[in-house]
């Protein structure tokens, strides 16, 4: 008998009641990035096109090599009385144009027939943005010249996915256990208070440079009140940190692995919150399926505004190969529900509000 006793002694906390202790915030820093999706549209091996963020080689042949000076440049007058252009793009992604070059690039002694060059996110229908091959003869007693006019494309997208409260991978989640209940017996009724669920997500921006800014709508099944998405930097997801309403731009330098502002096809994430208020409305008895969609877009980085230029993009979905504003990227968080509990004898309970 002794023993039995502390065998249930051990075990008679199992079932304790739950934490009703919903934050609104990740209980761990997250470790869950949900991966971009490569687009499949467009000219990627394009080099007169270019992706931004992608190297591309430019190659020319010559019939007198003593030096070919690669440049960039957006002034028309390129050869003068006065000598070659001045305003010549920098390499080390400091200008408006490149992101990075190779050793060859603006090197007035340069041999190499071929230069690589990464581009940056610019309007390049606006811009006369020429890439130079600048040819001296091996007497060096002549020279000759020829342009490539550079236009990019843009590959900038959103991918969204549920995570968990530990910032682990996951899209669903315990209803929010019960914060009170309370009977009146002035109207013979149990009120209670349901509580709120925080459900969060992760959305992945890649292929983008300076700073986007995203939208969210976010929709129930159900019928527990939902209320603001708000956004956070990763760092800043847990306890303490700061969360942002929709509208407020998402900045490049936040992220360790921007290179001179833009951020590749890796992406980088944000985290975004919603709260799901059951409160005095719904007993969420059967599963609730919360979907939040997210829009975005980056800034023009020529006038540094958001003038529509730059929306998120997606694979055409009629199979053509242009690729195509990207709306309404979506992912949905299930709240598994509650107990649901029903009379049997005696008959009946006492009212209950609210009650599904």
């Amino acid at each position: 008998m002794l023993t039995l006793a502390i065998i249930f002694a051990g075990t008679n906390n199992v079932f304790a009641q739950p934490s009703s202790n919903e934050v609104d915030y990740m209980t761990d820093d997250p470790s869950y990035c949900v991966s971009p999706t490569p687009l499949t549209c467009g000219t990627a091996d394009d080099p007169l096109s270019p992706l931004p963020g992608v190297p591309y080689d430019y190659t020319i042949t010559s019939s007198s090599v003593g030096t070919i000076h690669w440049f960039v440049t957006d002034d028309a007058n390129i050869i003068t009385a006065g000598g070659l252009v001045a305003g010549i793009e920098p390499s080390d992604g400091s200008g408006d144009y490149i992101l990075d070059a190779d050793a060859a690039y603006n090197d007035a002694t340069n041999t190499s027939l071929t230069v690589n060059i990464t581009w940056k996110s610019f309007d390049g229908a606006a811009n006369n943005v020429l890439l130079v091959a600048y040819n001296i003869d091996d007497e060096g007693c002549t020279n000759n010249i020829e342009v490539y006019r550079i236009q990019p494309q843009y590959s900038f997208t959103l991918d969204i996915a549920g995570i968990l409260d530990d910032g682990t991978e996951g899209n669903e989640e315990c209803v929010s256990p019960i914060v009170s209940a309370t009977y009146d017996d002035a109207t013979s009724t149990l009120n209670v208070d349901y509580g709120t669920n925080y459900v969060f997500f992760t959305v992945n921006a890649a292929n983008w440079q300076a700073s986007w800014r995203p939208q969210f709508n976010v929709t129930t099944d159900g019928d527990s009140d939902l209320g603001t998405p708000q956004w956070a930097y990763y760092s800043e997801a847990t306890t303490g940190g700061v969360w942002r309403d929709a509208g407020t731009d998402v900045e490049a330098d936040q992220f360790a692995n921007n290179d001179n502002g833009f951020i590749g096809s890796e992406g980088a994430c944000i985290i975004v919150r919603v709260p799901v208020d059951h409160a005095a409305l719904t007993e969420n008895i059967t599963d609730e399926t919360i979907t939040l969609i997210v829009n975005g877009e980056m800034i023009n980085p020529e006038g540094l505004a958001y003038d529509g230029t730059y929306p998120d993009l997606d694979n055409d979905p009629d199979g053509g190969t242009d690729c195509v504003d990207d709306y309404d990227d979506s992912a949905d968080f299930v709240i598994t529900p509650r107990p649901d509990i029903n009379e049997d004898e005696p008959n009946p309970f006492e009212n209950k509000a609210p009650r599904d």
